[in-house]
């Protein structure tokens, strides 16, 4: 079963976000603080990452960037969640090495649609 990583500082937004996905088939792990992403992530080992943007103490583009100075997650795929549609966020979470991006408040169709792109349900042991 594949592991999605689910980072927000919004309980609302995670529990939203982790029923959608466990409904799917995905096994689902949350963290409400993002200064615990690095270890957790080596905890957890996830096939994919989705994370707030605008969180207190350490920012989207602060995780994607911790994220990516790991050694075990270079092509770790990083989805970046947020209600901020400015162009130039997006383009500095590319830049950090964000994979895509979903506008908030998700739409389950939207969510299930790039997580399935990014890790197929048919590949999942």
């Amino acid at each position: 079963m594949k592991t999605v990583l689910l980072i927000d500082d919004s309980l609302t937004q995670l529990l939203n976000a982790k029923f959608t996905l466990q409904q799917a088939g995905y096994r689902v792990e949350i963290i409400s603080d993002p200064l615990t992403t690095v270890e957790r992530i080596q905890e957890v080992q996830p096939d994919l990452v989705l994370t707030d943007l605008n969180m207190p103490n350490l920012d989207g583009i602060g995780v994607i960037r911790a994220i990516r100075q790991l050694a075990c997650c270079a092509t770790l795929p990083v989805l970046v969640m947020s209600t901020d549609s400015q162009k130039h966020k997006f383009q500095e979470a590319r830049d950090a090495g964000a994979t895509g991006w979903l506008m908030k408040p998700l739409k389950q169709d939207a969510l299930l649609g790039i997580i399935a792109k990014l890790l197929p349900l048919d590949q999942q042991s």
